[in-house]
């Protein structure tokens, strides 16, 4: 029978095929990465998205076993390092009074000094400048509830406008895909209808994975972990429980996908065959079934171009403050015009205090562990006989301070 959207082309061949599978790789990958973070995002993937290709061949490393690491060759990593939840270096990080120094610190010390230099602060005069040293305190807080060993927590996905925007590349494959049914053009029909359940398929079993913070273990009678991370001029200094400072500078994200890799590989395989097939097939449809096609792309790449602009790091940011219970009273930036101020400012918060708030005396630092002048030293290294004469005023006078 004729079909009811025929159009006749005359010498114009109109061949799709060749973008099928690589147009939109780069895109479809960055949306994908972020499936984790938004509610019921695993289940809106029912649409014709493009690069099956590239997002195949990408994901299908994750896939454990021999076959798939012959069929989709390349490094083994971790979900989350895969997913860009892990692998940043953090800033170095001193402890003022367990004694610990860590040249580098983890993924969450990077996103924490990373939110901490994004904040304005406010100035603190000084009657010099010489240059801006930004300090942020974060007092870290207790979870609500104790944790089992290992203290991993369940991140949950949270609901937004990206969730929402998926209903229009779905409408939009779903409609063109019933056009070219309706048209008789079964070639169009099927590899968009291929299309749409290959991604659909293929979220549902990428988003499945368990999202947790995993936290670090602390003895009970380990001293509080206050330190400071330092980044050149950026300063974080960290007030509160081992336990809890020791998550952000050790922590880490963790995506658990046990049982789904030999899932993941079949999905990613599927992307692959679907490539092959539009090869072969979409040649042979009319041109008003390969235009259906060229819209469903469309509708699914601008989606994924969006979601592809949605910073990931932001997302983390907001995941680690929430998870660790950071809200905007507990964290406070201020800008110093010199270091030396900067040097004695820190210095001071990390002094320990009683219950009641106040200084503790000098003479009782030592069995507490505090060590002022290995902080000072952190700021300024120089060891010339100038700074040493000033280290050594400002610790006498650091003494004779009255809590």
């Amino acid at each position: 029978p004729q079909s009811p959207l025929e159009i006749h082309p005359g010498n114009f061949s109109l061949n799709v095929s060749g973008v099928a599978g690589f147009f939109g790789g780069d895109e479809a990958i960055a949306a994908t990465q972020t499936i984790h973070h938004h509610k019921a995002r695993k289940f809106l993937g029912w649409y014709n998205s493009p690069g099956s290709w590239n997002v195949g061949k990408k994901f299908g490393k994750l896939a454990k076993s021999d076959l798939w690491d012959g069929l989709f060759p390349g490094p083994d990593e971790e979900p989350a390092k895969f997913f860009e939840l892990d692998g940043k270096q953090g800033p170095k990080y001193v402890a003022s009074r367990s004694g610990t120094i860590l040249e580098h610190t983890g993924h969450l010390a990077y996103l924490i000094m990373q939110k901490s230099k994004g904040e304005l602060g406010d100035e603190v005069e000084d009657g010099r400048f010489t240059k801006r040293n930004k300090i942020t305190i974060i007092k870290t807080q207790t979870p609500r509830k104790e944790e089992k060993t290992p203290p991993a927590r369940d991140i949950l996905p949270r609901s937004g406008i990206p969730t929402l925007y998926a209903v229009l590349p779905i409408a939009v494959s779903f409609t063109t895909c019933a056009l070219c049914g309706w048209a008789h053009d079964w070639f169009c029909f099927s590899m968009i209808l291929l299309g749409i359940v290959s991604s659909g398929i293929f979220s549902v079993v990428m988003g499945s994975a368990r999202l947790k913070l995993q936290g670090v273990n602390s003895a009970p009678t380990a001293p509080p972990g206050d330190g400071m991370l330092m980044d050149g001029d950026d300063i974080v200094l960290l007030l509160g429980k081992e336990e809890d400072i020791a998550t952000i500078t050790r922590g880490s994200f963790v995506l658990e996908y046990d049982p789904w890799y030999n899932a993941i590989g079949l999905c990613s395989l599927l992307l692959v065959i679907q490539l092959l097939a539009q090869l072969l097939l979409i040649p042979q449809g009319t041109l008003s079934g390969q235009i259906m096609f060229l819209i469903s792309f469309a509708a699914s790449w601008a989606y994924n171009l969006y979601l592809s602009s949605i910073n990931n790091e932001d997302i983390q940011k907001q995941l680690i403050l929430k998870e660790l219970h950071l809200e905007k009273q507990h964290m406070r930036t201020y800008i110093f015009l010199t270091r030396t101020s900067a040097a004695v400012f820190a210095c001071l918060m990390l002094q320990p205090v009683d219950v009641n708030g106040k200084y503790i005396a000098a003479d009782k630092w030592e069995c507490l562990g505090f060590k002022p002048d290995v902080i000072i030293h952190n700021f300024i290294p120089n060891d010339t006989q100038v700074w040493d004469t000033w280290r050594k005023k400002v610790l006498e006078v650091m003494k004779t301070r009255d809590g």
